[in-house]
């Protein structure tokens, strides 16, 4: 019990700050590297996309030699310039696949900075509940020691009496385990709070509390979905049918142009211009398979993003269900019962000090007054854990008011 409560003692005397949700969100968005890792990467396919858009490079070539031809002997130079032609747009298509690339970069990086901050906000909402059922759990082992001395100070004459100790006894064994579990789960909530925002926070710093009457969302459409899957898939499908395009235009052959000119250096010096004209055919019109390939791959992603809608469906009305069900239980469960709860352990406890109840009877009311005190809490945290999953589906920042 001492234990117990030096540990509260230390965690309200912990050198902390007082810090807000959006605080929290920000300071969780600003130091996630594996966010600022995707904003890199978008970085770079947006510079790659302006890229793959170019024409290729134009291409100078120089070449020198010796000449020994009976009596003509000497030196050359020549130097030549040439620029292809593409007789398609592939350099169009291969931007738009590229920007294409892009857009889903930046949709998956918007995506993960609302999860960040979906995850920073929950755990701070655990650490308030673990904090609250880390305080009711002292207070309970509090009371039930006040009882246990209470018990000491009678003489132990009878069997009844005897029992009653031990099994007074036995329940403070108990509580002391549950207690250890529930000091583990706020260590553990703390530190995850840690790692999202950097700094360790005193859960009393942090002005969460449980809504009196809770104004949640109750009521949704599935047919405002915005999963970052579904969107993946529908980007994979336009990729793959502009990658089949661009595979029929790529069999087509470029046009090369340019000029060139050579130098002899003989007796007498020789002058040379040219023009240049030059076309590349596919002779072994291995674009062929490669247009049979992306095709089967269009079908393919064409498939999938079938089957993503479906899955998304079940799992979107899944969710919805959850998060009605946890409405439900908010209601059957609304923060008075804490205060109710309290004051009917708080009686229970008056009426076996004064003999109007036996061990067993206040042992029942103490005991499952402290389970609705803890569904109250758990109750809570159980919604927005299910809304959370719900609003990410839908693309949207962790709100529990009503619109």
């Amino acid at each position: 019990m001492k234990k117990v409560l030096l540990v509260i003692s230390f965690l309200v005397s912990a050198n902390a700050f007082s810090i807000t949700l959006p605080e929290i969100r920000q300071l969780a968005i600003e130091r996630s590297s594996s966010l600022n890792a995707q904003q890199m990467e978008e970085r770079a396919l947006r510079n790659e996309s302006v890229q793959k858009g170019k024409w290729q490079n134009p291409q100078i070539m120089s070449q020198f030699g010796h000449l020994d031809s009976g009596t003509t002997k000497g030196s050359t130079a020549e130097i030549s310039l040439t620029q292809a032609f593409p007789l398609s747009d592939k350099f169009s298509l291969r931007k738009e696949m590229a920007q294409l690339a892009t857009g889903m970069m930046k949709t998956q990086s918007n995506y993960f900075k609302n999860w960040v901050a979906h995850q920073s906000v929950l755990s701070a909402w655990r650490v308030h509940v673990s904090h609250e059922l880390f305080k009711h759990g002292v207070e309970r082992a509090r009371r039930l020691g006040l009882v246990k001395k209470y018990l000491d100070t009678r003489p132990k004459v009878s069997i009844k009496q005897r029992v009653e100790l031990s099994i007074i006894s036995s329940l403070l064994l108990q509580l002391e385990k549950m207690q250890d579990l529930k000091k583990l789960d706020l260590e553990m909530d703390l530190n995850d709070l840690e790692f999202w925002i950097g700094r360790k926070v005193n859960p009393t710093e942090i002005p969460l509390k449980l809504p009196l009457t809770y104004d949640v969302l109750a009521d949704f459409q599935v047919d405002t979905i915005n999963d970052l899957e579904l969107v993946r898939a529908k980007n994979n499908l336009k990729t793959s049918a502009l990658d089949r395009e661009l595979a029929g235009k790529e069999r087509r052959p470029d046009i090369f142009l340019g000029a060139g000119y050579r130098v002899e250096n003989v007796s007498p010096e020789n002058h040379f211009s040219y023009a240049i004209v030059g076309l590349n055919i596919p002779i072994w019109d291995t674009g062929s398979s490669r247009s049979e390939a992306a095709k089967a791959r269009e079908m393919r992603d064409q498939k999938e993003m079938e089957e993503a809608e479906k899955r998304l469906k079940l799992k979107h009305q899944n969710q919805i269900n959850l998060v009605e069900n946890s409405v439900l239980q908010l209601k059957r469960f609304p923060r008075k019962f804490v205060q109710a709860n309290e004051q009917a352990v708080v009686e229970a406890e008056t009426g076996f000090r004064q003999s109007l109840l036996d061990v067993n009877t206040f042992l029942q009311a103490e005991t499952q007054s402290h389970e609705v005190i803890d569904q109250v809490f758990m109750s809570w945290i159980s919604y927005l854990d299910n809304l959370s999953s719900l609003q990410l589906m839908r693309g949207e920042e962790l709100r529990w008011e009503k619109q």
